[in-house]
Order: C-alpha cells, then sequence, then structure tokens
C-alpha cells in the first residue's frame, strides 16, 4: 500500500470515504501509517463490526494495539449471542445437507435420471436458503447492531464535527449509511474493508 487512497461518496447528509488502495496484501507497517494519518484528519473514534470475531480475539489483533497505541477510542459491534448460537448452528446444518447432497450428485453417472433432478432441486433448495440466511445476517441483523452502535456512540456529540472510522464489509456499508441518514447523522465516516485489517 504505497499511498493511501479514499474514494468519495457524497450524499447530502455526509460524506464517506472509502479505503480504495488495497490490492495487495496489508502490512502491520500499512496498518501503523494508516491509523497515524487518522490522528492528522482528526478521527474521533473508530467503530469495528466484529461479525464472529470475539472481543479478545480482536483485541491481541495488530490493529487493536495501533489504535491503542496511538490513542484513537474504538467501539465492537459483535454479532448478538443469539446469532452466533442460533444461525451459525443452523447455517451449519444447512451447509452439511448441501455437501451431503452436493456430493451424492457429482458421484452420479447419469444426472437425467428423477432422482438426480431431486437431487439437483434439493442442492438448489439449500444453497439459495444459505443465501437468504447470510443476507439476513449481514443486511438486518449486522447492519441494525452497527448502526445502534454508530448512534450511542455519537449521542451526546455534535455530529456534523465528527469524522469516525468504520472498519466492517463493504456489502453492508450501503445500508448503514441509509440508517444514518434516516438519523440525520452529519459525520464524515472513513470506510476500511475489514478483512484486509483483520488478519
Amino acid at each position: 500500500m504505497n499511498s493511501i487512497m479514499f474514494e468519495t461518496l457524497m450524499d447530502n447528509n455526509f460524506s464517506v470515504y472509502l479505503l480504495r488502495d488495497m490490492d495487495g496484501d496489508i502490512t502491520e507497517s500499512d496498518v501503523e501509517i494508516l491509523i497515524e494519518k487518522f490522528k492528522e484528519i482528526p478521527v474521533k473514534f473508530a467503530t469495528i463490526d466484529l461479525g464472529y470475531t470475539s472481543l479478545r480475539e480482536f483485541n491481541e489483533t495488530h490493529l487493536a494495539r495501533v489504535l491503542k497505541e496511538f490513542e484513537i477510542p474504538y467501539f465492537t459491534v459483535e454479532l448478538p449471542h443469539f446469532v452466533k448460537g442460533h444461525f451459525s448452528s443452523q447455517i451449519s446444518e444447512i451447509q452439511n445437507k448441501y455437501n451431503e447432497l452436493k456430493s451424492s450428485y457429482d458421484l452420479l453417472k447419469d444426472k437425467n435420471t428423477p432422482g438426480a433432478q431431486e437431487l439437483s432441486y434439493l442442492i438448489d433448495y439449500y444453497s439459495n436458503e444459505l443465501k437468504e440466511l447470510n443476507h439476513y445476517i449481514n443486511q438486518k441483523i449486522r447492519v441494525d447492531s452497527i448502526t445502534q452502535k454508530i448512534l450511542s456512540v455519537i449521542k451526546d456529540r455534535d455530529s456534523r464535527d465528527l469524522t469516525f472510522v468504520h472498519i466492517g464489509e463493504e456489502n453492508t456499508l450501503v445500508e448503514i449509511m441509509r440508517q444514518l441518514k434516516e438519523h440525520d447523522v452529519k459525520s464524515n465516516i472513513l470506510f476500511i474493508q475489514k478483512s484486509k485489517f483483520l488478519v
């Protein structure tokens, strides 16, 4: 990461800056350079979407250490316990059924028999179930949790004077922006793709 480039996504309420120059691997020194730039902006705090990562695991990452070193407060958002428990076991169960059916289907020599077509139908069914469940977790539960965390952090501050960083998944960004706009948040947001920085 030779240069740090943020792509601007303008909105009537706030500006979102999306870190784009991330084609290669991100090194520990890249993380330090980035966080040092946050101090210059200045970034008031960071929110981190932990997803299925625990707070204990996150606190052991280089990113967490650098945020502490540069005295940038951070607030983490974990998926609620019922999601980690119920939904992860449900996803695992559906995934196992899918894998079992796919293995059986792949072993078939004649894929035009009624039994093969039934297997194909069930494979598609479980594949769609997985997609819908993951979409619900990411676009509803995860986004709602992140938005509520951001709103609770800025509750007693003038959001127009704030710039903060959100480290999360890119597929949640649009919905987070929409919800923050509904709550009349006017902060500048720097968005960073989590998978590049939580290694």
